[in-house]
């Protein structure tokens, strides 16, 4: 019961988080389906990896109501990741998920990637958080990056929301607010296809990512109808103390076992 009240609450938080950062929430929930929930490193990723589906589509819709979403980009962005995430979940069936020393040391990785991103933010001056200039190639660069958020996606469980962003503030011209919405959107089906493989795969305890995939939507609400209220600063710092943690931990979990 307490597992399940747990699995309710985490959903909850990262639906908030990933409606107003614009992450898929698996950076909450993918250290506490492991750490808290006891399950394995490989199950965490899967299991992860079908609750963000659901802080994907709910979030996407709370956005594009509030017209945060920009359509033909989400759905380049969509093309390639659906090309990375397949490929990307034949390499964690066929290399990693047996081998989770590798994984914990990707993740921790990943994490780091975050800590830096994130720490940037926090402290950088809010007047230089400016939208950059669409580029007459970004249409290309949005499907590599795609490619590339689709492999993440598919090998550690994470939306990609971490990179997906920031590219479409400076590759598109888009506002935070826009880029955000159009993360959600286009890691919708990114997210599907990788969870539904993973389930295929027997990677996904569906009990606990039925129960954190419904608090996401719940989540998800709150935080795109707060998101102009909130102190994102602040909230930015937060995380980055709590992404500086999982990082090292998830590196010296790797780094101890080899």
């Amino acid at each position: 019961m307490l597992e399940h009240i747990i699995s309710l609450l985490v959903g909850i938080l990262a639906g908030g988080l990933g409606s107003i950062l614009g992450v898929g929430g698996g950076v909450v929930m993918l250290p506490v389906s492991e750490h808290l929930l006891g399950l394995n490193t490989s199950m965490a990723v899967g299991t992860t990896l079908f609750a963000v589906m659901f802080t994907a589509m709910t979030g996407a819709l709370a956005h594009y109501s509030q017209g945060n979403v920009q359509i033909k980009n989400a759905l380049m962005l969509a093309a390639g990741g659906l090309l990375g995430v397949i490929s990307g979940s034949y390499v964690f069936n066929r290399y990693l998920s047996q081998n989770t020393l590798w994984l914990s040391m990707l993740l921790g990785f990943l994490f780091l990637i975050m800590t830096y991103r994130m720490g940037r933010e926090a402290l950088a001056n809010e007047k230089s958080d400016l939208a950059g200039q669409p580029s007459k190639y970004s249409f290309l660069i949005l499907i590599l990056v795609g490619i590339i958020i689709g492999l993440i996606t598919g090998i550690a469980g994470l939306g990609g929301g971490f990179l997906m962003v920031p590219a479409m503030i400076w590759l598109t011209g888009a506002t935070p607010f826009q880029a955000v919405g159009t993360t959600l959107l286009a890691m919708f089906p990114i997210a599907a296809v990788g969870a539904f493989t993973k389930l295929s795969q027997g990677y996904v305890d569906l009990p606990v990512a039925l129960l954190m995939g419904t608090g996401t939507i719940v989540g998800t609400q709150i935080g795109a109808r707060t998101i102009h209220l909130i102190n994102q600063r602040l909230f930015r710092m937060i995380f980055t103390i709590l992404f500086c943690f999982l990082a090292i931990n998830y590196l010296y979990i790797g780094l101890s076992g080899l």
